[in-house]
């Protein structure tokens, strides 16, 4: 999608493009990039609980469990990468964080048997205008664990998607992102550091990067200018921050409608696929006929795995 920019980048960087030379196949790695240049639409899904959730607490907090609350039982981190591994429908899968635990999650993946390129990571990277320094942290913490994908939260302009960018690429790339570290990322994805330092470049301004940019549009600055945002060269997918908008456009649901249509129409002038958070079947299929490619299930239970087949049979996948 919109090589046109990857071309234009390459001239502007003094880089030489031979016009008559067959185009050299790319061993592309990151399975969301692969279906995203083939046009067919893209789904991702929470994995698995890594952490207990709730603690045990009993109905009203009680810091103790009840005889009518155990405890919940412990997580095993190798039975759930199993369980990672084994689901492979889905094209990426989203987390809420990159702590230790996480990272031995990762490590248990490969020892099951997967890899970036069967179960690739994407993550949020919080507001960059409200604190550049804490999503550069972010940045560079997701990405060193072996992340494929980040997700700016609320972007409002295209300088924000151009300061992401930046801070996404190397040092060595004309970024800011320090070119140490790198072990556990060159690890997921099968290579030496020296092969993912190549590799791990943002896509499409890189035609052989591995790097995705998903921008994120849930404010009413972002929506005045989400054309803007659009036609910015790097930007990957947009994703309408649906729920978000919901508390935008509090008690008005029409308006909520409009202003998911108003970055959905301006995806499809720029040619950039859009996403959805959907939940189960009717949303994707609903979503799906409106001209949206890129689907979250936010959900891991049996109406996401139940959204993903639907969303692939519609899409001829």
């Amino acid at each position: 999608m919109r090589v046109f920019v990857a071309v234009t980048v390459l001239v502007a960087a003094g880089l030489s493009v031979h016009s008559g030379a067959a185009p050299q196949a790319i061993d592309r790695m990151n399975p969301i990039i692969a279906v995203q240049e083939k046009g067919l639409p893209i789904f991702g899904i929470a994995h698995p609980a890594i952490a207990p959730r709730g603690g045990g607490r009993g109905p009203r907090g009680a810091g103790a469990a009840t005889a009518a609350t155990p405890p919940a039982p412990p997580i095993v981190l190798s039975d759930v990468a199993k369980e990672t591994v084994a689901y492979t429908r889905a094209d990426y899968l989203f987390t809420s964080g990159t702590s230790d635990t996480f990272l031995r999650y990762m490590e248990e993946i490969q020892r099951a048997g997967g890899s970036m390129r069967t179960h690739p990571f994407s993550a949020k990277i919080g507001i960059w205008h409200s604190d550049p320094a804490r999503s550069d942290e972010a940045i560079i913490r997701q990405l060193n664990a072996g992340h494929v994908s980040v997700s700016a939260e609320e972007v409002e302009s295209a300088q924000e998607v151009r300061d992401v960018i930046k801070a996404m690429r190397f040092v060595s790339a004309g970024g800011t992102r320090p070119e140490t570290g790198l072990e556990n990322a060159a690890a997921y994805w099968g290579l030496t550091v020296d092969q993912y330092k190549q590799k791990a470049d943002v896509w499409p301004i890189n035609t052989n990067g591995e790097l995705l940019v998903t921008v994120i549009i849930e404010s009413r600055e972002g929506l005045a200018h989400a054309r803007e945002i659009a036609a910015e060269p790097g930007v990957g997918q947009i994703f309408a921050g649906y729920g978000t908008l919901g508390g935008v456009f509090r008690d008005d649901p029409d308006g909520r409608e409009a202003a998911a249509a108003e970055i959905l129409a301006a995806c499809k002038e720029f040619k950039v696929p859009c996403g959805f958070p959907t939940n189960n079947p009717a949303e994707v299929e609903q979503r799906m006929k409106e001209g949206w490619s890129v689907f979250i299930m936010q959900r891991r239970n049996d109406d996401g795995f139940a959204a993903v087949e639907t969303g692939r049979k519609l899409g001829g996948r």
